[in-house]
């Protein structure tokens, strides 16, 4: 089931969820985090072979890992535990050794298009808003079509034009965008560098930019009033973590994601210190544990004057 509309909360899509005191979101961390060990227990994945009940010991996982395992068990690799049939495929973006395929059920679309509602709504769209976006569609992820199945959960509309970095580009979607007038325009980098310098069209109030792991540049960059950018890891989930209106770090979907920060030599580092981001998915039929992003980030639990309550990523 999807969250229940929420169309006056401006910053929160799901206020239950989002605002869970410390205490409650830690049991819900804890009871996921159980429930997928247990499944990746059943699994016939080498390195998942003798797992206990944490995931300290285990072998971080890298693309690299996961694009052998895939070649090895075709078409998605044996990380993929779910029984129910696969309905959405797609090449995963982003630093890979090569493209490798990956697979959604309808529950981790469900999931995916709740978690995808709460990232935009922090820009402030909301039910019969407008948008409009330059993702790539087809074969990779995230694109379009994960935004779209977001903007439904919202109630908003959905206008894709593909990308959009030059002139003739714009020109060609400038025409359709004066009679929308999207409110939010959700992008991707290089379309969203362009846009920043073009002038032939109406800017948007705001811009959602979908930033992936290879554009840690992005990521680290100082925020902007205007930008509300969303930290998308394919692999793992299309909507991560995303900054709200407070604009200070990147809140992560703690109830479909589990992050560590840990040093070179794999020790974990306390709250706030630096450290590489390694990410678990809790929900999703790809169990992936312990993957690593290739990016450095810190984790501030601190309370953000937005109400959220989630933890923060902060890039460096």
């Amino acid at each position: 089931m999807l969250a229940p509309r929420n169309k006056d909360e401006r910053a929160l899509f799901d206020p239950q969820v989002q605002a869970l005191p410390a205490d409650a979101l830690a049991a819900l961390r804890a009871e996921r985090l159980s429930a997928l060990l247990t499944r990746a227990r059943a699994a016939t994945a080498s390195r998942y072979r003798g797992l206990g009940d944490a995931l300290d010991g285990l072998p971080i996982l890298t693309a690299a890992h996961l694009a052998d395992e895939v070649d090895a068990h075709p078409p998605f690799g044996r990380m993929q535990l779910a029984a129910a049939p696969f309905i959405r495929a797609a090449l995963a973006a982003g630093a890979l050794p090569r493209p490798t395929p990956i697979a959604w059920t309808r529950a981790d679309l469900d999931a995916e298009a709740r978690l995808g509602a709460r990232a935009l709504r922090r820009s402030g769209l909301g039910a019969r808003g407008r948008s409009s976006d330059t993702l790539d569609g087809g074969l990779v992820a995230p694109g379009t079509l994960a935004v779209s199945d977001a903007l439904d959960a919202l109630d908003a509309l959905a206008l894709p034009v593909g990308t959009v970095t030059n002139d003739a580009a714009l020109q060609r979607v400038v025409e359709v965008w004066q009679i929308v007038r999207p409110e939010v325009l959700i992008v991707d980098a290089p379309s969203f560098a362009y846009l920043m310098r073009a002038t032939g069209y109406d800017r948007p109030r705001a811009f959602a930019a979908l930033l992936t792991p290879a554009h840690a540049i992005e990521l680290a960059e100082p925020p902007q009033l205007d930008l509300y950018r969303i930290f998308s890891v394919p692999q793992i989930c299309s909507f991560v973590a995303g900054e709200c209106a407070a604009h200070d770090g990147y809140h992560l979907a703690e109830d479909a994601v589990a992050a560590e920060i840990v040093s070179d030599d794999a020790a974990p580092v306390p709250d706030g210190a630096r450290g590489r981001l390694l990410l678990t998915t809790l929900t999703r039929s790809l169990a992936l544990l312990r993957f690593d992003t290739g990016l450095w980030a810190e984790l501030d639990r601190t309370p953000c004057s937005c109400g959220e309550t989630h933890a923060r990523l902060r890039f460096a």
